[in-house]
């Protein structure tokens, strides 16, 4: 496997990329006045049964979300496999 460059995005990422919709808590911000929510784009991923987030600068966003994608499609491809081999294997024992 080829050496990553420093700070490139890895191949695959656990996790979901989510836009975030919230109040700062400033009373005189805009988002206290006229309801305007702040938005911020995140990664969202469960560490240890809690889940967490990693807030994304906006060049990283479109990088990060394809690395998701291909963990879900990875996961996918590994659990249709498995599940062919445990079908095979129920099969093969049960005829003995």
């Amino acid at each position: 496997m080829p050496a990553k460059a420093k700070g490139a995005v890895p191949e695959t990422i656990r996790g979901t990329v989510v836009t975030q919709r919230r109040r700062c808590g400033k009373a005189n911000c805009r988002c206290a006045t006229d309801g305007a929510l702040h938005e911020s784009v995140v990664l969202s991923y469960s560490e240890h049964s809690r889940t967490r987030v990693v807030m994304l600068p906006p060049d990283e966003v479109e990088a990060v979300r394809a690395a998701t994608e291909r963990y879900r499609a990875a996961k996918k491809r590994l659990e249709e496999e498995a599940n062919a081999g445990l079908a095979q294997l129920v099969s093969r024992l049960r005829r003995r």
